[in-house]
């Protein structure tokens, strides 16, 4: 199925009950099944009192078993098959995670807690780099489709419409997401160490919408690795219309921040 070709008029999905759903262009891939069921499953831990969150491999979004997630003031965890961990409900406050297994990149990770829970609860990690750069962007649930595009000054672009170019380097679009969460991955062999590089996000969902809130009340965090590392992290501002959030610019391989959305 090509990108961004299924247009879902209705659909109503009941767990544990009848199961109805209404449509005239009506299709699901396995990753959105998948995707279902894993929420489904989190939403009944809520129920029952606790807050999870989920683990997944930024390059293919699928679950890490197996993990060590250590959050102190709250403790130590190991992921299930499914990628979560979940714990009782907590007071409103901020925390930072480890996130450690063999063959990933150890990554922490700020969170709050909010209402009791963690709002955007989906995380991706980077496994081990082979490069330069990878770029890793996860949202909420809306809108349901961002894209994370990476240019070279006077060289190439890469996104969903071009996914690969090897002409002056390496760098390739790992992993596409149309349907909320993510998570969206350019890994970047080979930067070279003179050029000029920019990353940004467009919300394709309401490109047509230049005054849409949508991207600044998405959640989205772009965590940049290097080598062996979490470089840097960046959530979008959580305020401001806008279809295009610039994160920023890499200039002689050094990062330079702009985290802001424009019209």
């Amino acid at each position: 199925m090509s990108k961004k070709t299924s247009a879902l008029l209705c659909v109503a999905l009941w767990i544990g009950t009848t199961a109805y759903s209404q449509s005239v262009d009506f299709s699901f891939t396995r990753t959105d099944v998948e995707k279902a069921l894993i929420l489904s499953d989190m939403a009944i831990m809520k129920l029952d009192g606790l807050i999870p969150m989920r683990f997944a491999n930024a390059l293919d979004g699928k679950p890490i078993p197996g993990a060590t997630v250590n959050i102190p003031g709250i403790g130590s965890f190991i992921t299930d098959n499914r990628g979560i961990i979940a714990f009782p409900k907590r007071e409103d406050s901020s925390f930072t995670m480890i996130f450690a297994k063999e063959g990933f990149i150890t990554t922490s990770i700020p969170f709050k807690i909010q209402v009791s829970t963690v709002i955007n609860n989906w995380f991706s990690i980077s496994p081990g780099l082979d490069g330069d750069f990878r770029f890793v962007l996860d949202w909420g649930e809306k809108p349901a489709d961002l894209d994370i595009h990476f240019e070279k000054q006077e060289g190439y672009h890469i996104s969903y419409r071009n996914m690969r170019t090897l002409a002056d380097g390496s760098a390739k679009l790992d992993r596409d997401d149309t349907s909320g969460y993510g998570p969206e991955t350019i890994t970047v062999t080979r930067a070279e160490g003179s050029g000029v590089y920019h990353l940004y996000v467009i919300d394709y969902t309401n490109r047509n919408d230049k005054t849409s809130t949508a991207l600044s009340r998405s959640g989205a965090t772009i965590r940049v690795y290097n080598r062996d590392r979490l470089l840097e992290t960046f959530t979008v501002s959580s305020s401001g219309g806008g279809y295009r959030w610039n994160v920023c610019n890499i200039v002689r391989n050094r990062i330079e921040p702009i985290n802001a959305i424009e019209r």
